[in-house]
């Protein structure tokens, strides 16, 4: 291949490759860009401003991005995030975009497979799982019913999925309590907010803790007596 089919080349995957992340929402950055492929940051105006003209891109504070890129577009970062925020990272050797692209566009069967014992009774669309996935967020306090008793001020730190059940891990008061989410009912976000413990959140992210999540009204019962 003589070198100017090379450089037409490399032009071409470079045009490829930036045409691909516009459509999948990325913002993408001209000095970061250059970096990555090893150009100028004018190479990257021209390629972005002249050569895909007639891709409808905006251009703010040393960035592009398609104009109507503000709809339901997800990135890869926000697909990492999503990794991270859910513990499914750990599994990967590295969730960088090169193996992300790897992973999400080949036309083959899924090359990995991860297996969990799936929940016995999935969260309802509309209902208990995402007003206390907002209020976790948010930091606001929630009542609700458990088992028929009701539940008053309880802050929520963390929704846990083991073993095929879903866990609301709280604290009352000071104390530290695990709900069953399937014996959750009527659960209502106060206005009342609350502050977390870094203390507590590392207790409910021990992997020891975790793994006693279907045993913690037991060992409780246990200890008040």
């Amino acid at each position: 291949m003589s070198e100017q089919e090379q450089r037409y080349d490399r032009l071409a995957s470079r045009l490829a490759m930036l045409v691909s992340r516009l459509f999948m929402g990325e913002t993408l950055s001209v000095r970061q860009l250059a970096q990555e492929f090893g150009v100028s940051e004018r190479t990257v105006q021209r390629d972005l401003r002249e050569r895909l003209r007639y891709i409808d891109t905006e251009y703010t504070g040393g960035s592009f991005r398609l104009r109507d890129a503000r709809g339901p577009f997800r990135t890869n970062s926000d697909i990492i995030r999503f990794a991270q925020i859910t513990r499914v990272a750990h599994y990967f050797p590295a969730l960088d975009p090169k193996l992300l692209s790897v992973l999400l566009d080949s036309g083959q069967d899924s090359p990995c497979i991860i297996w969990n014992t799936p929940p016995r009774q999935a969260p309802a669309l509309f209902g208990g799982f995402q007003v206390i996935i907002q209020a976790i967020i948010s930091s606001r306090r929630i009542h609700f019913l458990h088992h028929g008793h009701h539940q008053s001020a309880v802050a929520p730190y963390r929704l846990i999925c083991l073993e095929g059940e879903w866990y609301l891990t709280a604290v009352t008061g000071e104390r530290i309590q695990v709900f069953t989410l399937s014996a959750i009912s009527d659960v209502v976000m106060t206005i009342g907010g609350f502050t977390r413990s870094s203390h507590i959140r590392r207790i409910f992210e021990d992997p020891r803790f975790i793994q006693a999540l279907p045993h913690f009204q037991y060992i409780s019962g246990l200890i008040r007596e």
